[in-house]
């Protein structure tokens, strides 16, 4: 068989426009993580200034403590079926409804288990409310915290794959503006119940996101009732490669929350409740090149013939995008932080500074990871990263005791240079040598 000259110019402009289809993809969908990551940090930002005003450290400290366990569990209620959605969705004709109601209907389930397991089981200090796993109230309101948190972690990561970002970025919004409507309220009305009031201000914003994310998606796609209500048959089948997912997302995540923990365990929740402050002020540094890591991998799952030439764009914008935000910290950062109270300022000015020029290593440990995952070494790449975040983690902990929350910040700098010594290498090949494939010549 014989292709006639004519024919070419048709095959290359096909493989051209498939080509800006998929660059468009990646780049609507990191446009969209990132605006939900401004969105959301910025409006978040704004929240716990009204709680520093309103509410003493040490409520502060305590409630951000419990929403840092609450987001430290949640990724370990996912089970890994939120990455692999990621990875199945686009190429499925039918179940999609199923698959994911399912998936979220076992998240929710597995989170009021280990809730309600770390609520009785774990001291005090570790969850931050008082009288948890005492008191039925608290307890059922932290299953509950927890169970929604794991769910919105998986819709989102379905959202991304079948529609890009947008749809995330709108749940994401009307959970941030919900609980900070509700901090103001509840703040002007129930202040007196301290640290109860700003994490329960944050755990109906998550149960009305879900629904209301929920109810248009339903009138919008015209899904019954019936078809969303979970299925058994659904998971068949998928529950080794989800199991290999979830090791690795929860090895990329318990640092970045753990980190609040640390502080409040090693050094009290007054302590804890600055370093939330800069923990969360740092995000915006931390957060956007990690949106475009994953609209990466996004991409890659659904076709990864051109993963590597997208791989050396998110690979220079995320670095570039890390300088600009460093600069911006160095020079604002403390004024940012006095929004809080000067308190938050004195104690945090340094310790922002040194936790956002982490940055420039998670850029290179996320693309170390986005890697893994096209290339299909997702366990390997599991046992790594897990070393290195147990690693992190200790660091901290060494550093909050020798220095304080300056010292915690530089353990944990010392951790991520350490990760960059040993992923690096990887990330730089990837990024040279345009004639490789990820699912194979990685490996040598």
């Amino acid at each position: 068989m014989t292709i006639s000259s004519g024919s070419l110019p048709d095959i290359a402009g096909e493989d051209h426009a498939e080509h800006r289809h998929k660059l468009r993809f990646l780049l609507h969908s990191a446009a969209a993580l990132a605006s939900t990551s401004v969105i959301t940090s910025g409006l978040g930002f704004v929240y716990w200034a009204v709680a520093a005003r309103v509410f003493s450290a040490t409520h502060v400290g305590e409630s951000s403590t419990a929403i840092s366990v609450m987001n430290l569990i949640a990724p370990f209620t996912v089970l890994g079926f939120g990455t692999l959605l990621i990875v199945k969705l686009p190429g499925m004709r039918a179940g999609r409804v199923e698959l994911v109601s399912t998936a979220a209907a076992v998240s929710a389930t597995v989170g009021t288990a280990i809730a309600l397991v770390c609520a009785f089981f774990l001291p005090p200090a570790f969850i931050g409310l008082p009288g948890i796993g005492h008191q039925p109230g608290i307890t059922m309101l932290f299953a509950v915290a927890v169970a929604t948190q794991g769910v919105g972690l998986l819709l989102d990561q379905a959202l991304l794959s079948l529609v890009g970002g947008g749809m995330q970025l709108r749940r994401n919004m009307i959970q941030s503006v919900v609980k900070l409507v509700l901090l103001t309220a509840l703040a002007l009305t129930l202040a007196r119940f301290g640290s109860l009031t700003i994490f329960a201000s944050w755990v109906v914003a998550n149960v009305v996101s879900i629904a209301l994310m929920g109810v248009i998606l339903m009138r919008r796609y015209h899904v019954s009732v019936r078809r969303v209500l979970p299925t058994s048959s659904a998971l068949a089948g998928l529950h080794f490669d989800a199991a290999k997912h979830h090791a690795l997302n929860i090895a990329l995540f318990v640092p970045y929350f753990a980190m609040p923990i640390v502080a409040n365990v090693v050094l009290g929740s007054e302590q804890a409740g600055y370093l939330f402050a800069t923990w969360s002020l740092a995000g915006f540094v931390l957060f956007l090149p990690f949106a475009l890591a994953t609209a990466l991998f996004a991409s890659g799952a659904r076709d990864s013939r051109t993963f590597l030439m997208e791989f050396r764009h998110t690979l220079r914008y995320s670095l570039l995008i890390c300088a600009v935000a460093n600069l911006g910290i160095l020079l604002f950062g403390q004024a940012l932080l006095g929004v809080f109270g000067s308190a938050y300022a004195e104690s945090g000015r340094t310790a922002l500074i040194v936790i956002c020029l982490g940055g420039f290593g998670l850029v290179i440990k996320d693309h170390h990871v986005a890697l893994a995952r096209i290339g299909g070494t997702v366990g390997r790449e599991a046992v790594l990263i897990g070393t290195l975040s147990a690693v992190e983690v200790i660091a901290a902990a060494v550093g909050a005791h020798h220095g304080g929350l300056t010292g915690l910040s530089v353990g944990w700098l010392a951790a991520i240079g350490v990760e960059v010594l040993v992923c690096g290498r990887l990330v730089w090949k990837a990024h040279r040598d345009s004639s490789i494939h990820p699912s194979s010549d990685l490996e040598a």
